[in-house]
């Protein structure tokens, strides 16, 4: 049989082959590798439901965007792109559906991240890059914590790291990758923007060493398109620092204390950080607490080996300025727990941009970096030796002389699955469904009972939400959590940003004062009257906490309860009087418009001549 009548036809398998080889790209198997790793993590929680976690709050049709302008203030405005997105697949999707490709998707882009930026070590290397960098104790709790927009960030730190070292060593011609990896990685969290600042810096002293003013001339080159492209939250969060309307004017000295790294390993905090460890609350699940101490730091010794020996066996200045970056994040994400680390984090958080850096903790990411970017190439180094040593000798089992190469297909099978399991083995509940610590849940009827109540309230006015406390424990989320009354009702809510851990509110708008004040003195029988000059309309009383302290307002003659379920209680205040909101006082933080404006249109035009240039730019 032929085909076109005359050309003989080829077997099936074999017209198959030239597909299944063109889809099976070792770029796309490790796209799929690293989505399953994403998926094993949260394999437990895709039926459905909210993940609620300390800082992680979603909401059926809650507006990240509204919450990021009303509560965030400009400091996260570089979120304002991505929330905005967020909001628009809620448009089309379930809300708890984007919060799970979100969460898969930040461990799957950690893995793919660091595979990419290994692009020039072997595939298995490459893969124990993205799966140590993906799978480890930093991403372990901070995805614990729900601190998934730094998570994020992180994910995107590879890639941003290595654009910007070949920049400046002229390996690229054009910074517009590096600052597009720059820009998203600000885009998910300012926080990891500053981890890439000082691994920027620290990458560029070797690259410096070596080809001097002409490196620095490209970086300068890179941070002036960089800080234009981030004008639009970089401007107003300039000016709020200036007015000092910013988070960053409530940070004290106490702040650093109470922040401060915890020895989760054997109550040692250097030990800790070293090992990807250094959260400063406690209350998690380890891989120490299920396995004997000594599994774990042996496999840390082995992982920590294998990055070290990728660094003595390299010979060019990115190695050299990732062992930097790996011990300058490391004394860093000490804080103030040593002598030797004190000065210098006391230092570097009396900056402005240090400020925001007041837990230590974070700068464990860099440590990580390096430990999965220095790794591939110690694993690189380790295949190659292998290869050499199986090339040298006939293999002989007792006697048994096997076949040369399927020994040899077999001794690599065997060191790829012993190089990737090693990370796996290092944080295993990460992959093992986070040991069940994720339990999805729904919001209370009540919940949603209240929210339609103030969707049919035409009008302005404002919600006070208590307890006047900005973390509950709720009997239906199963843990502690972040207020989600902000996000989940549709009227501006007030409630406390106090995080009662001793450095006091992050809230300096004079409503938040005023209403705490209000709450510390309740003589009377009038707080209706006292709260509705603030806007205050509705009262909303979680029952948590200690919401029996809160009795006082079933007594008030000018508070009336609409409402009753077995988790809230709704008062309307019968004292309120409808009036324009820019009648009441200022709640939460200004939005400097004009900032915003004039930032982003510096960035549209920054992105439009980078975009122009690249279109410029000669091919080969």
């Amino acid at each position: 049989m032929t085909d076109d009548g005359d050309r003989p036809a080829r077997p099936p398998a074999r017209r198959l082959a030239p597909r299944v080889t063109a889809v099976a790209t070792p770029e796309r198997l490790a796209a799929a590798f690293f989505l399953a790793l994403g998926v094993a993590a949260f394999l437990p929680t895709l039926g459905g439901g909210f993940l609620l976690q300390l800082d992680m709050v979603f909401a059926p049709r809650g507006s990240h965007l509204q919450f990021a302008l009303d509560t965030k203030g400009p400091l996260y405005y570089g979120r304002l792109p991505f929330v905005a997105l967020l909001d628009a697949l809620a448009l089309v999707v379930p809300e708890w559906l984007v919060q799970r490709a979100v969460l898969v998707g930040t461990v799957a882009g950690a893995g793919y991240a660091a595979y990419t930026a290994t692009d020039g070590q072997r595939p298995i290397a490459r893969l124990f890059a993205g799966t140590l960098y993906a799978v480890n104790p930093f991403v372990y709790v901070r995805l614990l914590a729900g601190q998934w927009y730094v998570a994020l960030g992180y994910a995107v730190l590879p890639l941003a790291v290595v654009s910007f070292y070949r920049y400046v060593t002229g390996e690229r011609s054009r910074p517009t990758r590096a600052v597009g990896w720059a820009t998203l990685v600000a885009v998910f969290d300012p926080h990891v923007a500053v981890l890439l600042a000082v691994a920027g810096g620290l990458v560029l002293v070797p690259v410096v060493r070596e080809q001097g003013r002409v490196a620095l001339t490209r970086a300068g080159r890179f941070g002036g398109f960089a800080v234009s492209v981030n004008a639009y939250w970089l401007l107003p969060a300039l000016v709020a620092l200036v007015g000092e309307t910013s988070q960053l004017a409530t940070v004290t000295g106490a702040d650093l204390v109470v922040f401060s790294p915890r020895g989760a390993v054997a109550g040692n905090v250097p030990l800790s950080v070293s090992m990807l460890y250094g959260f400063w609350r406690g209350g998690y699940v380890y891989p120490f607490d299920l396995v004997p101490l000594w599994v774990v730091v042996g496999l840390f010794a082995l992982l920590l080996g294998v990055a070290v020996y990728g660094w003595l066996g390299s010979d060019d200045t990115l190695a050299d300025g990732l062992v930097l970056t790996a011990v300058v994040g490391g004394v860093l994400g000490l804080g103030v727990t040593t002598d030797l680390s004190a000065p210098l984090f006391r230092a570097v958080a009396a900056t402005p941009i240090g400020a925001g850096m007041r837990e230590a903790g974070k700068f464990v990411a860099l440590v990580a970096l390096a430990y999965a970017l220095l790794g591939a190439r110690g694993v690189t180094q380790l295949a190659g030796e292998l290869d050499a040593a199986l090339a040298a000798r006939q293999p002989s089992v007792g006697g048994w002389r096997p076949d040369r190469e399927q020994f040899r297909r077999g001794v690599a099978l065997a060191f790829a699955v012993a190089v990737i399991a090693l990370p796996l083995a290092y944080t295993f509940p990460m992959v093992a469904g986070f040991w069940g610590a994720f339990e999805p849940t729904q919001y209370p009827d009540d919940w949603h009972a209240a929210d339609d109540r103030f969707a049919a309230d035409g009008g302005d006015y404002r919600v006070l939400y208590l307890p006047w406390h900005q973390y509950l424990e709720y009997e239906w989320t199963g843990g502690i959590v972040a207020s989600p009354a902000p996000l989940f009702f549709d009227a501006p809510v007030v409630n406390s940003r106090d995080p009662e851990v001793g450095v006091g509110s992050q809230a300096t708008d004079p409503t938040h004062e005023r209403l705490r004040s209000l709450l510390e003195d309740r003589e009377g029988n009038r707080f209706g009257s006292r709260v509705a000059p603030l806007g205050v309309k509705y009262v909303v009383l979680s029952k948590a906490a200690d919401y029996p302290q809160y009795a006082f307002l079933r007594e008030q003659t000018d508070l009336a309860v609409v409402s009753e379920g077995d988790h809230l209680v709704v008062f309307e205040n019968r004292a309120f009087e409808p009036a324009r909101a820019d009648a009441w006082p200022a709640m939460g933080p200004p939005v400097p418009t004009g900032a915003l404006l004039g930032g982003g249109l510096l960035s549209l035009a920054t992105v439009g001549a980078l975009a122009a240039g690249r279109r410029q730019r000669p091919h080969p």
